[in-house]
């Protein structure tokens, strides 16, 4: 036979309710519930401003490439002597009988004045 607690004890009427014990575990899970959420929320934003931080880096690194690519451009140039060539062409000067030409759009007509009409003679 089975022992069962006895709901009256002293005159007082004991119901098989919800006990403090419980209502305490119930409010320390749903605090940690909360908590835990908070946390995966946090982690998403946090994780998302970390990829558009991410993109704008590689963005920049883009860009510092290409400005890099110029640079070893410019320093071939310069190793090589043709930077220093193409400065003098561009400051008037030419190798010794070498004949310089100067290539320009051709320019625009320039508008007729309008013919007056000629006085006539006085009668």
């Amino acid at each position: 036979m089975r022992n069962s607690k006895v709901l009256v004890a002293a005159g007082n009427v004991r119901t098989g309710g919800l006990s403090m014990r419980h209502f305490v575990t119930g409010a320390i899970v749903l605090l940690v519930a909360i908590w835990v959420g908070y946390a995966f929320v946090q982690e998403g934003i946090v994780s998302h401003k970390l990829s558009q931080q991410a993109a704008g880096i590689r963005q920049q690194n883009a860009v510092l490439a290409a400005q890099n690519q110029g640079y070893r451009k410019d320093v071939q140039a310069i190793t090589s002597g043709s930077a220093d060539e193409e400065e003098a062409r561009l400051n008037g000067y030419a190798r010794p009988n070498e004949r310089t030409f100067l290539v320009t759009t051709p320019p625009s007509p320039s508008p007729t004045p309008p013919t007056s009409p000629s006085p006539s003679p006085a009668h």
